[in-house]
């Protein structure tokens, strides 16, 4: 006889006489939550590329899973070695790959990349809207939680300046963009824009200093502290907008300081 079925056979026989004695059965201790849940899907728009992503934040897991609203577990995870030994991971980011999208390159005008290419409805097919479940495990005791993904995507918003490629003093560099009313396409609202998240990196690989910013709705410009910036330097820019329910698209740009000869972005970073 397994040792499973054997603690299932004491548990009931236990249960059974605990109830003919008239005693109260102790209740399965209720799962603590997750501290942080988080599923949503992140468009470019200058790319045509949409993915999904997902994060979590915990004292402490040695394994877990993420669940979709039809029951299909759609990640999982199981510490072994030295990382179960200290207690697990207490973070989890997953970011999925991005496929461009061929309604958005066809209502949005962006070329083919060598990214693998798909449709919405295949994308929204792997990925139900709903709530999606969270579990796990960390020092004995389970884990629970949930976080809603919607189709609620927002447009990209359009970067008026700096202009694509400009070449501008690296004391005096501000960004401005238009406010975003509406979805990507119109069949991906309404949305609610909650803030902007501005992302500035010098264009120098994986490992570069980078100036990270989020902002209320309401605002539609960010100065560049001149701290940050450094003369004959070629700099990535990203302006996302962002959903309430968390979901967020790019639209990226470029832009060098004085001394720079030729201000170029490179073949992967696909004007907007």
């Amino acid at each position: 006889m397994s040792k499973t079925l054997l603690s299932a056979i004491r548990t009931g026989v236990l249960s059974a006489a605990a109830i003919w004695l008239g005693l109260t059965v102790p209740a399965a201790p209720a799962p603590t939550k997750f501290k942080v849940t988080n599923v949503h899907f992140e468009t470019n728009s200058s790319a045509c590329d949409m993915g999904i992503q997902i994060a979590f934040d915990t004292e402490g897991l040695t394994e877990g899973s993420v669940t979709d609203p039809n029951g299909r577990r759609m990640y999982s995870f199981k510490s072994s070695g030295g990382m179960k030994k200290v207690g697990g991971q207490t973070e989890g980011f997953l970011e999925g790959v991005e496929p461009q999208i061929q309604e958005l390159m066809d209502v949005l005008g962006c070329k083919r990349t060598d990214e693998p290419l798909s449709t919405l409805a295949d994308l929204l097919d792997a990925f139900p809207a709903g709530e999606y479940a969270f579990s796990g495990v960390g020092n004995g005791q389970a884990l629970a939680g949930s976080a809603k993904l919607t189709y609620h995507i927002p447009a990209g918003t359009t970067i008026t300046s700096p202009a694509f490629e400009a070449v501008l003093p690296a004391n005096s560099v501000t960004i401005n963009w238009k406010p975003v009313t509406g979805p990507i396409v119109p069949y991906l609202g309404p949305v609610t824009i909650t803030g902007y998240h501005v992302i500035v990196e010098e264009d120098a690989g994986e490992v570069a200093p980078e100036l990270d910013v989020d902002v209320a709705a309401d605002v539609t410009s960010l100065k560049v502290p001149k701290q940050f910036l450094k003369p004959a330097t070629s700099y990535l820019l990203e302006v996302l907008s962002t959903e309430k329910s968390g979901n967020q698209t790019i639209t990226e740009g470029y832009f060098c300081t004085d001394g720079v000869a030729r201000c170029k972005a490179p073949p992967q970073r696909p004007r907007h």
